[in-house]
């Protein structure tokens, strides 16, 4: 009793500090507070081009009003169509602010025995560029789903700490392909990543999982990546979560441990039933959810288009199925034949809605056969003190007047 009591509290606090500061600090922004020079007057184009004036599309900031640069900003994920995610619309999450280094001055430096090398920004992008198109999710992405009242916000407050983009930078094997560090190499088994921002973040990586897919990402979606994003250089692991991939990195260290820095103790570790914690999740596990339609949104009976998105960073997404009665049966969405053997893909479904009451969900299936777990069986396997990694089913209700509401 006592257990489901702090719960209730714990529920209730997170749901009114997410919606206090959303409130807060969510100011409308339009484009025409943009300044056009003379020259972009007199000549009719623009040196950075600006979505229409008519389109209204922005991130939700939650954030701390005490401490400057310690927050989110969710991608509007329901409002957006296809899968990339345009860089100006990319979920952030800061710990300590964000910077912007002098790329004229950067250094990224390998310790290595008693080797300090280092490569400057020139360097690194002279060097052979690996493009790879990847999704980013926060470890805390859909950790509300952890309350035990479900929360009546939109999706994008709920699933909008996930973004879809193309990457463009150095691998980690090729950079360490340098004869000073392949001699070497052998001797270690783990690597420590340190970031010039100002809490000096910093975290641990087994060597032999980095080495088959981790680069240094200089570009996203073709341009330089931006300050917000961990310019000029950032760590990506494709489908591990969002704490791997460090940003302004500084600092690569050979370890033959993990560092057990604050950010893999304290944060993006889950406080199991049995009392043991849950560490090193890194890669995210199959999920979907549907964004259409979803909390707070209206529909008419008749044909209602369905749409959402699912992703993977175990394997691919190999099957799709979409529920209207929560779950009890299940319709296989048709993926496009181009969108198999995807890690990443949108989903769509027509269904003929009579105006009664029911509730939709969906659900997918991995190229390892996994099936995504219902929001019941996942917390009856990782608890209520738990608070990353939610991959568990997300349900809609709609009411016979067409209101679409969050339920469980």
């Amino acid at each position: 009793m006592k257990n489901n009591s702090y719960n209730s509290k714990r529920s209730f606090f997170k749901i009114s500090i997410l919606s206090f500061f959303t409130t807060l600090l969510w100011k409308k922004i339009t484009f025409s507070d943009y300044k056009i020079t003379k020259f972009e007057k007199e000549t009719g184009f623009r040196n950075y081009g600006f979505p229409s004036k008519f389109e209204k599309i922005f991130r939700w900031i939650v954030s701390n009003p005490v401490l400057k640069g310690n927050g989110v900003s969710y991608t509007p994920i329901s409002k957006l169509r296809g899968t990339i995610v345009p860089n100006g619309l990319h979920f952030e999450r800061h710990h300590y602010g964000i910077e912007d280094l002098n790329p004229k001055k950067y250094k990224l430096i390998i310790e290595i025995d008693s080797l300090n090398i280092s490569w400057n920004l020139n360097q690194l992008r002279n060097k052979q560029i690996f493009s790879i198109k990847t999704f980013i999710e926060c470890g805390g992405n859909s950790n509300v789903m952890y309350n035990n009242v479900p929360i009546q916000s939109n999706t994008d407050l709920i699933h909008g700490l996930l973004s879809y983009s193309e990457w463009s930078g150095v691998r980690l094997k090729d950079l360490f392909s340098d004869k000073k560090i392949s001699k070497l190499i052998k001797n270690y088994q783990w690597l420590e990543f340190v970031s010039y921002d100002k809490g000096a973040y910093n975290i641990s990586l087994p060597l032999k999982d980095i080495l088959k897919s981790g680069f240094i990402a200089l570009y996203q979606n073709g341009e330089a990546i931006r300050p917000e994003q961990g310019y000029p250089a950032r760590l990506i692991i494709p489908g591990w979560e969002g704490s791997t991939h460090v940003k302004w990195l500084k600092k690569i260290v050979f370890r033959n441990s993990p560092v057990f820095s604050r950010n893999e103790t304290s944060r993006y570790t889950d406080l199991l039933p049995s009392g043991k914690a849950l560490q090193f999740s890194f890669k995210m596990k199959s999920k979907s959810i549907i964004l259409s339609p979803s909390a707070g949104q209206k529909i008419k009976p008749g044909k209602v288009f369905i749409t959402g998105l699912a992703w993977s960073g175990t394997s691919y997404i190999k099957k799709v199925q979409v529920s209207f009665d929560r779950g009890k049966k299940w319709f296989d969405v048709k993926l496009d034949e181009n969108k198999k053997r995807k890690s990443f893909l949108r989903f769509n479904y027509t269904y003929n809605w009579a105006g009664n009451e029911i509730i939709i969900c969906s659900r997918c299936i991995d190229g390892k056969n996994k099936t995504q777990p219902s929001r019941e069986s996942f917390l009856k396997k990782m608890g209520h003190n738990a608070y990353y990694h939610y991959n568990g089913l997300t349900y809609w209700k709609i009411s016979s007047d067409g209101k679409v509401s969050h339920t469980y």
